[in-house]
């Protein structure tokens, strides 16, 4: 375990801003007018939110993007493909958002999620992940797991936003940099490795082994029988049951 791996995500916090706001990717145009729009987007295996809209999204077997709200508010969102991601996000005008007063839904349809991004202050709703998962909460945002049934999760968390999700994992690596938050309660890893830099917090269930890491004010507490080693600097408390 390496504490200063998670203090170096604290200027990434702030980074991710400029870099996810760039306009990356082929630009998917919308079809609709009132207040709905769709999007021919498909072949993408991962969502990243850049902006403060909210985002479902589901398993299903066919590609689907579609979204709803104030028309004016939807005649603002900016869908790309870049690569295996679908990027959704605002407009930019003269370098900044264009982010109007209220927010749209997105609904998102794939055979497959491999990772989700919230970058911004909107919320993503995950139906389900497997397989190897990874997921990025950078900002203020929030990123949802309903259920959970993968090999490995990845969870990192930059900033105030938070990571919640039930089910399980064979393995788990957490790293959260700033005061967000993974509330794993419902969440059960075999072992796990976590690093905190700040006072952010996690818990969930593990009953394997678990390294844990803090730096700073920041607590864990893990429940289900974990075996944990603990590397600690600060006033952040470790709890294994």
């Amino acid at each position: 375990m390496r504490p200063l791996l998670a203090l170096a995500l604290l200027p990434f916090a702030t980074a991710c801003h400029s870099s996810w706001g760039d306009n990356k990717g082929t630009k998917i145009e919308a079809s609709g007018t009132g207040t709905s729009r769709s999007f021919a987007a498909t072949g993408f295996t991962g969502v990243a939110l850049k902006s403060s809209d909210d985002v479902d999204v589901r398993t299903g077997a066919a590609f689907s993007v579609t979204a709803e709200g104030d028309p004016a508010v939807l005649d603002q969102l900016d869908i790309r493909l870049d690569d295996k991601t679908l990027n959704v996000g605002r407009k930019t005008k003269a370098g900044m958002f264009w982010d109007k007063s209220g927010g749209a839904k997105i609904h998102v349809v794939l055979p497959r999620l491999t990772d989700a991004t919230v970058a911004g202050s909107g919320t993503m709703l995950v139906d389900r992940a497997e397989g190897a998962f990874d997921g990025v909460v950078a900002g203020s945002g929030d990123l949802r797991l309903v259920s959970v049934a993968a090999q490995s999760a990845s969870l990192s968390i930059a900033g105030s936003g938070n990571i919640t999700l039930a089910g399980r994992a064979d393995k788990m690596d957490v790293s959260v940099a700033g005061s967000g938050d993974l509330q794993g309660q419902q969440f059960t890893a075999g072992s796990a490795d976590i690093s905190i830099a700040g006072s952010g917090s996690v818990r969930a269930n593990v009953p394997g082994h678990a390294s844990v890491s803090i730096l700073g004010s920041g607590d864990v507490e893990l429940r289900g029988g974990a075996k944990c080693e603990v590397s600690k600097m600060g006033s952040g408390n470790v709890k294994c049951s």
